[in-house]
């Protein structure tokens, strides 16, 4: 690649002199003489690297689907005014949006004028379109010489590195609206139930309707009337996080990967779970276990961290290995939800047959995420055509094969969800925009129903 470049200025000059053939061949050549000892001169006096200073300053963390700003700073160290153009190597994975002033070329590239050793910014925003990480690379400026007659070419070396996390920007909304605080007026209430599944909190007489097996035999003897024991359900619980990396979580919804909802309901079910003290786990995996952290008091900026990571691959979830997994890796009675989808009974037979058999130890929760456009087809009505073959009062004869086809799968998806709730899975079937309150609202319910 050349160093130097003519400017437009140089052209239009070069152009001129061609007129110039017309008084005489020496004339012309004593003028392209001039312009090249003109443009030599302008190439050695334009800017050297070392003459000019850039950072630029680029946010770590940015929400899949949110916007932030990446800042240039220009710093001029030569005694002259500078003319410059600027820009930057962007990954695919990230957006430019929003011309903003003094961009030349769309906004890609920015024009900037310097005073002499002073400095100059200029800002554009960046747009996260896929989830993990993005480098962005070296910046590149072209200088113009003090004649106006060439551009100096300078690469920059840099590499800043921006992490689009799933689900941030819906955590930080719904913090911002007090979801946290009215769930802790919700809190877990206190609940009569067996000795194994809450914390000791009192003495009381017996009243008709409680657990005979709460009677305390000695506190009985003692006061000569029936005494039964109080529980409290415990605060600090288990909630393991269970991801399904397999092919059905690389579906395109209203162009976001149907996992990008999933990861976005599991950080927020994660900070409310937090909220509550509980301790929370994660298992992801697809063909195989990718990745295990056992329960603990989580950092939701570690958490959203992990989860950028989380890549879906084009082969079948291994429900046995996932359920294996947990069996050995997870003794305490926990809450465990699946972010999966369901197909119909015999396609996912492995999953109800392990999910359920989790229920004698565990408490399953499933949240299947489904597909908006299943529904569309299901519902839709073709107009009915008079020029079409096979047209019929319902529409078109392809339309009526499309929306059996439809109406057949989302009967398959409901017996197989059915067959779960029979085994004593919770399940919540949800469009995958409803995700969030879906998987939320069902904690809650299990907090305050006392079920863990």
């Amino acid at each position: 690649m050349l160093p130097v470049l003519p400017t437009a200025r140089l052209l239009a000059l070069v152009a001129a002199a061609a007129v110039l053939f017309l008084a005489g061949d020496a004339v012309a050549l004593a003028a392209d003489a001039a312009l090249a000892a003109a443009f030599l001169l302008d190439a050695i006096l334009a800017p050297r690297p070392g003459q000019l200073r850039v950072a630029r300053r680029v946010p770590t963390r940015l929400p899949l689907g949110g916007e932030a700003d990446v800042v240039w700073m220009v710093e001029n160290a030569t005694p002259r005014t500078l003319r410059l153009l600027v820009t930057d190597d962007l990954p695919g994975s990230l957006d430019r949006v929003d011309p903003a002033p003094g961009t030349t070329e769309g906004v890609d590239v920015f024009q900037l004028v310097i005073a002499p050793r002073s400095s100059a910014r200029a800002v554009y925003r960046i747009r996260a379109r896929e989830r993990g990480a993005a480098t962005l690379g070296d910046v590149h400026l072209r200088v113009q010489g003090p004649l106006g007659l060439v551009w100096r070419r300078i690469r920059v070396p840099l590499a800043d590195t921006v992490r689009a996390l799933p689900g941030l920007a819906e955590t930080r909304r719904y913090r911002l609206l007090g979801l946290h605080r009215r769930l802790a007026t919700a809190g877990v209430r206190v609940t009569r139930q067996r000795v194994d599944r809450g914390v000791f909190e009192s003495l009381r007489e017996y009243q008709p309707g409680d657990d005979p097996r709460t009677i305390d035999w000695k506190a009985t003897a003692r006061r000569g009337t029936h005494i039964v024991r109080r529980f409290e359900a415990e605060r600090s619980q288990n909630v393991l996080l269970a991801i399904d990396a397999g092919r059905l979580m690389l579906e395109r919804i209203d162009g976001r990967e149907r996992i990008d909802y999933a990861l976005a309901a599991a950080l927020l079910l994660a900070d409310v779970a937090a909220a509550h003290g509980d301790r929370v786990g994660l298992l992801v995996f697809a063909d195989r276990v990718e990745r295990f952290l056992p329960p603990a008091r989580v950092s939701i900026a570690q958490l959203a961290d992990t989860l950028a990571g989380v890549q879906p691959r084009l082969v079948e979830p291994n429900y046995p290995a996932a359920f294996a997994h947990i069996a050995k890796r997870l003794r305490r009675r926990s809450l465990v939800v699946l972010f999966t989808d369901v197909i119909d009974v015999r396609a996912s037979a492995a999953l109800i047959a392990h999910v359920s058999r989790s229920a004698a130890r565990h408490l399953p929760l499933a949240l299947a995420l489904r597909n908006p456009e299943l529904d569309a087809a299901a519902l839709a009505m073709d107009a009915p055509g008079e020029d079409v073959p096979g047209a019929s009062v319902h529409g078109t004869e392809a339309g009526v094969y499309r929306r059996a086809a439809a109406e057949e799968l989302l009967q398959a998806r409901a017996v197989a969800l059915a067959a779960m709730r029979r085994a004593g899975v919770l399940v919540a079937d949800a469009l995958p925009r409803e995700a969030i309150p879906a998987v939320v609202n069902r904690y809650l319910q299990v907090k305050r129903d006392g079920l863990l």
